[in-house]
């Protein structure tokens, strides 16, 4: 749910979006549009967030919605292009042979500081589906080669 870290600290507070509105000073449509999710709250003004946190006695992280800092990045990989995605679990969707593959990592990946890191695991990743369709292909060859697939 979009801004559910602003609407679980408004619940929390018991504040209504009026009292919050009259007491910080923001407008209660901004207010309304960040709790039904019509706005994001990160895209709001910076004193704005802080001007609710200040009246909610929270931090102005508490309220921002987590950023996916990985989301979007794209990278290559022996000629290979990708792009890492994220909801709950990080993977990369790339085109090998005319297939969209998405390939999940099982882990949810979330720090800006390891870029170089995130290339290293995209390669191992692309390298184990090529390695493994290759192995498939020629398995499925021998196979027929020996009659084997009726």
């Amino acid at each position: 749910m979009k801004n559910a870290n602003f609407n679980a600290v408004l619940t929390e507070s018991g504040m209504s979006m009026y009292a919050l509105s009259r007491d910080s000073g923001v407008p209660y449509t901004t207010i309304s549009e960040i709790h039904r999710g019509k706005n994001d709250i990160n895209q709001c003004a910076a004193g704005t967030v802080q001007r609710l946190a200040a009246i909610l006695g929270v931090t102005a992280g508490d309220l921002l919605n987590e950023i996916n800092y990985l989301d979007g990045v794209k990278g290559r990989y022996k000629g290979i292009d990708y792009v890492w995605s994220s909801d709950e679990i990080s993977q990369i969707t790339f085109c090998y042979e005319e297939k969209d593959v998405t390939i999940s990592t099982g882990k949810k990946y979330n720090i800006p500081s390891r870029a170089e890191y995130y290339r290293v695991v995209a390669g191992w990743m692309i390298k184990e589906y090529i390695d493994k369709e290759q192995w498939r292909k020629e398995a499925r060859a021998k196979i027929e080669r020996l009659g084997l697939n009726e």
